[in-house]
């Protein structure tokens, strides 16, 4: 699955990532292939945050 069906499916299902309350109170994190994608829930979709590689550290580029 590329990353924007990962998208297309988080905003159906906004809470299917993962919880990162340290980066956000309601940041949620799915993985797709080699990188992370930090969103946002929002009433109509997800906001995305950033798309990060997974050899990156997501805190310091937040």
């Amino acid at each position: 699955m590329r990353i924007f069906e990962k998208l297309d499916l988080a905003a159906q299902h906004p809470k299917m990532g993962t919880a990162r309350p340290e980066l956000s109170a309601t940041a949620r994190v799915p993985i797709e292939g080699r990188y992370i994608v930090i969103y946002e829930p929002q009433p109509d979709g997800v906001l995305v945050v950033a798309v990060v590689h997974g050899m990156r550290d997501p805190e310091h580029r937040l």
